[in-house]
């Protein structure tokens, strides 16, 4: 007589062999669902021979972009589907949501656009999500670690094609999760050119340089690609969200034209965000410029232009009137361009690296055009920066990039592009 193997065993065998079953079907990972129940959440047995399954990883949507469509629409399109998800991950619990302002991906800049993304997105959760309350971005309720969400809304070329107008603007919505500093949640989407306004708020359109130091990439970082769902946000950009709080106040009152509130913020933000933070340096550049402290400004110019030698390229926004090498005579730009002129000068002076100097165009004429008025504005640069030290003579060399690199690359010619027609300092190796 054959004796039969006891229960335990039986039952560890067939879920065995369903759980090498289920995996087989399983594909690879994929970008959004909700959770699975948590192990054990059913309660304990009282059954000694009883083994809980493990629990299925879940199965996840793959992130695609779908068509673009009105960017009011695509914003309305992913919001939802992000909420949603982000109560499938997490229940229906009352949580707190803060955002940390949207921003352009290329520039690093809020824009008209990124601004009534936030706004939308505020008013979506207002409407149908009750459980997820808005709260705003401050430090006191960061330390009550909250939900954050962040976002970003580029322009792309489904192509990739070198001087062709961007085709759609890419949205990208993230959920991170302050309790265990995890992604919750992801969505991506697509707007169409026309319904978009790239132009920058007044603080990013002033600014001598824009915004994509190691802080702000790592915001973007954490909302786009370089994440999934599960995955930790990017530490750097964790630790300076305290900074980002007092930035935020400091960029409301600069743009709402409260300009000593704004220094006194901008210095008080000095103190929590990183030491070579564009943000904080363009801030007190602006501000102190505008309040009349003229060697405070200059001070935090070189300031701005050392930590970009530091990081080997420095984007200054010495910006060109259409189709010249004129600069831009709006306003005191040509009072601030010679002060910037002569700080770069000065502190390319300290160092022996040298130099590459590299025009840039927006996506308006023929690309052989582009190409030689890139060049013409680099050769420009680089003779004023000659003319203040003489010594630049042989660290300084210049090249032009045409509308390759345009960061914008509407083809319009005005604020909204302004970007496209700079002049970048690269530093690269002595020959």
């Amino acid at each position: 007589m054959k004796t039969r193997p006891p229960l335990k065993r039986i039952i560890s065998a067939t879920l065995l062999s369903l759980g090498l079953a289920a995996c087989s079907n399983l594909g690879p990972p994929v970008a959004s669902t909700s959770a699975a129940p948590a192990a054990g959440s059913q309660g304990a047995t009282a059954d000694p021979d009883y083994e809980a399954p493990v629990a299925a990883r879940p199965v996840r949507k793959p992130l695609v972009a779908p068509a673009p469509i009105k960017f009011e629409d695509a914003i309305t399109r992913a919001g939802d589907q992000l909420f949603e998800d982000t109560l499938a991950e997490l229940g229906t619990g009352k949580r707190a949501v803060v955002i940390d302002p949207l921003i352009d991906a290329n520039t690093g800049a809020q824009t008209v656009s990124t601004v009534k993304m936030g706004q939308q997105l505020e008013a979506l959760l207002r409407k149908r999500y009750t459980n997820l309350s808005i709260k705003p971005l401050t430090r006191q309720t960061l330390a009550e670690q909250p939900l954050l969400l962040i976002g970003t809304l580029t322009p792309v070329n489904v192509e990739r094609a070198i001087d062709t107008p961007p085709d759609a603007f890419r949205v990208w919505l993230t959920v991170i999760d302050l309790r265990t500093k995890r992604v919750v949640a992801k969505q991506i989407d697509r707007a169409t050119v026309a319904s978009v306004n790239p132009e920058p708020l007044p603080y990013f359109r002033d600014s001598p340089s824009w915004h994509k130091d190691k802080t702000v990439m790592g915001y973007i970082n954490s909302c786009q690609v370089n994440t999934q769902i599960g995955d930790p946000a990017d530490p750097d950009y964790l630790s300076r969200l305290p900074a980002a709080a007092v930035l935020n106040e400091a960029l409301i009152a600069y743009n709402d034209g409260k300009v000593v509130d704004a220094n006194r913020l901008y210095k008080e933000a000095a103190g929590l965000a990183d030491s070579g933070d564009l943000r904080v340096l363009n801030g007190l550049y602006l501000t102190n410029w505008q309040l009349g402290q003229r060697d405070a400004a200059q001070d935090a110019f070189g300031k701005l232009v050392a930590s970009g030698l530091e990081a080997k390229r420095l984007p200054m926004k010495l910006l060109f009137k259409p189709g010249t090498t004129t600069f831009n005579d709006v306003g005191d730009l040509p009072t601030q361009y010679q002060l910037w002129l002569a700080t770069m000068a000065r502190e390319a002076g300290k160092t022996p690296a040298c130099m590459k100097v590299v025009g840039h165009t927006s996506r308006t004429g023929s690309a052989s055009t582009n190409e030689r008025l890139s060049l013409r504005r680099a050769e420009a640069v680089a003779k004023l920066l000659e003319n203040r030290d003489t010594k630049l003579r042989a660290r300084l060399s210049v090249g032009g990039a045409g509308s390759r690199e345009a960061l914008i690359g509407l083809g319009t010619d005005d604020q909204r592009d302004a970007l496209d027609r700079r002049v970048e300092f690269r530093v690269v190796d002595c020959i």
